[in-house]
């Protein structure tokens, strides 16, 4: 009687062995990874079809990385190196921009194709000395110290300045900065140096609060801007990769034309050109991410001028995020539909390299999630050790391998997880075994 007690208990502890063992859920796609020689970290950037694959719903975190037993190894989204700078001055002239009569639109601020400030004068006649200025500092530079040029009269003025990365959203600097040039010599007072802090920005505006300023005659239209620049060749970034791609679909209406660019798949959008086709010279643009058929986010304004084809074309910067559909209004028609040039940077996995090669790299999953390993403190420790230089070195993706395709992806398609429903079972028929057992020890006759 004992030997069938505890046949029954080893039937379910097997039971519920089985029932705790995880089967692995299924991805969409895999793609083979060639490393280099033996590191201490990897990092891989993802392929633009890996896109098509993974859930935007899931934020990347259906894309892992797996040894050769198809076992995660530790691996997350890669955060780059802090950028090294250097100190810059330059000169740049100050551009006024007119002002506008009242209940009359003012003056129109963009970037032509190379990132040139283009200012359109309003529809009136300017009213008055212009209270706003321009300038264009040729390159991002985090703002440390304005300085305005000299003047051979006295200045007694009260300024604000503002920063700006694409001439659309501004940040404020300072407010109320005082700039006085009082006297000559010895006994004068020459105060024409505003501090500044900000984050790196090209574009500049001052705003002239109170008093004249004597830029308005052309004297001293110059200021001098000294800050950090960051190093190009030392940043920790994907190149960004550029994509051509034909117009879809076109619409007019009274207010325009739109023309609409389906991406392959919603990739990691950060910058924006536009070429026009034969026969067109000048065009302005709004950019706009289209998010379903209502809802849209406006990126930015580009401006095409001659020369059309100009190989430093400055591109409209965008803030990073996935985008599959987007749109150029033209507030005016075109002769036909221009080519959308749209800059990606991939996104970067990085991971250790745990148990055996070779490792694959899964991406998409209806119901598979990375787990949350502490990857970023693993790769600080690792630069700290290595010095600020250090970066994992970099592994190489494969060719797409299909796995469950879109069954991996379709919630209806998912295994059933008997994982519950059997634990359950077992936990009952436990439950049972015990009761039994107390029913079979209280029928026992007593010796």
């Amino acid at each position: 009687m004992r030997r069938d007690w505890r046949r029954c208990l080893l039937i379910i502890g097997l039971v519920a062995g089985s029932a705790r063992a995880e089967t692995p859920p299924p991805f969409a796609v895999a793609y083979p990874l060639t490393l280099p020689s033996a590191a201490k970290a990897y990092v891989v950037e993802l392929p633009q079809d890996a896109y098509a694959w993974a859930r935007r719903d899931a934020g990347l975190g259906d894309v892992v990385v797996v040894d050769a037993k198809d076992r995660q190894v530790a691996a997350g989204l890669y955060a780059p190196a802090p950028p090294t700078a250097h100190p810059v001055t330059l000169d740049a002239p100050l551009l006024p921009v007119p002002q506008s009569a009242s209940g009359v639109a003012g003056a129109r601020i963009q970037r032509s194709t190379n990132g040139d400030i283009v200012i359109e004068p309003g529809a009136a006649a300017p009213a008055g000395a212009p209270t706003d200025w321009l300038f264009d500092a040729r390159q991002p530079v985090a703002p440390e110290r304005l300085e305005f040029a000299p003047s051979t009269r006295d200045v007694d003025l009260r300024v604000d300045v503002d920063a700006s990365t694409n001439l659309q959203d501004w940040t404020p600097l300072v407010r109320g900065a005082t700039v006085v040039t009082l006297g000559q010599g010895d006994g004068g007072v020459d105060a024409r140096v505003v501090k500044l802090s900000g984050n790196a920005a090209r574009y500049y505006r001052v705003h002239v609060e109170r008093g004249e300023a004597p830029w308005a005659d052309g004297e001293g239209s110059k200021v001098t801007l000294s800050g950090t620049v960051e190093d190009a060749a030392a940043k920790d970034e994907a190149a960004r990769r550029w994509l051509d791609v034909a117009s879809t679909g076109t619409v007019q209406s009274g207010q325009g034309v739109d023309y609409d660019y389906r991406l392959p798949a919603a990739l990691p959008v950060t910058a924006l050109r536009v070429r026009l086709g034969k026969g067109d010279t000048v065009a302005r643009f709004d950019a706009i991410a289209v998010e379903g058929s209502m809802s849209g986010e406006q990126l930015g304004t580009l401006v095409v001028t001659p020369p059309r084809d100009s190989a430093d074309a400055h591109p409209l910067d965008v803030a990073a995020g996935r985008r599959e559909m987007l749109r150029l209004h033209s507030a005016t028609p075109l002769r036909e539909p221009p080519h959308l040039l749209v800059g990606w940077q991939p996104d970067r996995i990085v991971f250790l390299p745990e148990g055996d090669a070779p490792y694959r790299l899964l991406v998409g999953s209806h119901s598979a999630r990375r787990p949350a390993w502490p990857i970023a403190d693993a790769i600080a420790a690792l630069r700290k050790d290595a010095g600020p230089t250090w970066r994992p070195a970099q592994a190489t993706p494969g060719k797409v391998q299909e796995l469950a395709g879109r069954k991996a992806l379709d919630p209806a398609e998912a295994p059933f997880d008997w994982t519950r429903p059997l634990l359950w079972v077992v936990l009952l028929l436990g439950a049972a075994v015990v009761a039994a057992m107390a029913a079979s020890l209280l029928r026992k006759p007593k010796a």
